[in-house]
């Protein structure tokens, strides 16, 4: 009798584990989400987990854990990595094991960083359930379905804006000039690109020729980036998106709106300024291929012919060469002040 009741006793408990510990996976709920969907490189954004029971039972042992991407560095304390890591030849997981009562559940982050420039899917996590003897267990794993996208890094060189002519320590506004129509300075020939309105007849009578009027400068914006992304080493190409990202961010700065126009598969933005414009730049920046679609010289066609005012231009080029060079000797033909040459090559 005396042996009985605790066989009766582990039995019935070894049957309440088994039954407790059936379709256990299908009780798991979990979600992450990080407080950051653009970063720069070893800038440290965090992950929280959220890991819950969503029956009225106890779910008597869950494990889970994270193997991330290699592009991903936990930036945790050693200490704490010892606490949660677990290390294999395959990769290494960090994570933890807790018991669940009834609908609740627990919580717990992970600070981490991007090593390098792009788009990054943080990596795996891994769910166990079962009970802690291991009679019976079972493991699965999800994509985290997160994605972070990291841009570039900032060039250690300022790109100089006073290369657009000069003129914008002239005028304490800080911004780029255009006609103003109010004032007029002189006259100039037609060139086929100024509006019909602008047409001196009076002076076109006296000279024989068409003639514009040429009008005095006050402060406006017209800025554009051109972006050649034509295909060059992967070096060259990661310190040409560090000089977008130094110059749309120096922009930024002094508040000049700004289109920015490639080649390539960072694409067309229209005019702005603010945050929501220099994110979207950046966005593509930290997803760009270095994918070149078309020539340099048509981009440069294309920009100018679509110029209805006053324009400085800064561009950003991977090399230089005498396709380039004409490009910019054009530009410089169209353009109000100075074209501001950037050229990633002379970075190294």
């Amino acid at each position: 009798m005396y042996v009985i009741i605790p066989v009766l006793a582990v039995a019935i408990t070894l049957l309440v584990i088994q039954l407790l510990s059936r379709n256990t996976l299908q009780r798991i709920a979990y979600r992450c989400e990080v407080n950051m969907s653009l970063v720069e490189p070893d800038e440290v954004a965090t992950l929280t987990y959220r890991v819950y029971n969503t029956s009225s039972w106890p779910i008597m042992f869950v494990g889970f854990s994270f193997q991330f991407d290699d592009a991903v560095e936990v930036r945790e304390s050693d200490e704490w990595k010892a606490r949660h890591g677990s290390h294999s030849f395959l990769a290494d997981t960090y994570g933890r094991e807790v018991f669940l009562m009834p609908h609740s559940g627990v919580k717990g982050t992970i600070a981490f960083s991007l090593k390098h420039r792009g788009s990054c899917r943080l990596g795996r996590i891994y769910l166990e359930t079962g009970d802690y003897l291991g009679l019976q267990n079972e493991v699965i794993s999800r994509d985290v379905d997160l994605r972070v996208v990291c841009t570039a890094r900032l060039s250690d060189r300022e790109p100089d804006i006073r290369a657009l002519g000069g003129l914008l320590g002239e005028i304490t506004a800080r911004r780029f000039i255009c006609d103003d129509p109010s004032l007029v300075l002189g006259y100039r020939g037609y060139t086929g690109r100024e509006p019909l309105k602008d047409i001196s007849w009076k002076q076109t009578a006296k000279l024989g020729e068409l003639m514009v009027k040429n009008h005095d400068f006050t402060v406006d914006v017209d800025t554009a980036i051109l972006v050649d992304m034509e295909v060059t080493d992967k070096q060259n190409a990661e310190r040409c998106l560090s000089l977008v990202r130094t110059a749309t961010e120096y922009l930024e700065g002094l508040k000049i709106p700004y289109s920015l126009h490639s080649n390539g598969d960072l694409f067309e933005t229209e005019k702005g300024v603010g945050r929501k414009h220099l994110f979207e730049i950046q966005r593509r920046i930290g997803e760009s291929h270095f994918t070149q679609y078309f020539s340099f010289d048509t981009l440069v066609r294309r920009v100018t012919g679509t110029v209805s005012g006053s324009r400085g231009y800064i561009v950003i080029l991977p090399c230089q060469n005498p396709q380039t060079e004409a490009c910019i000797a054009y530009l410089n033909a169209r353009a109000d002040v100075e074209v501001c040459v950037l050229i990633s090559e002379e970075e190294e």
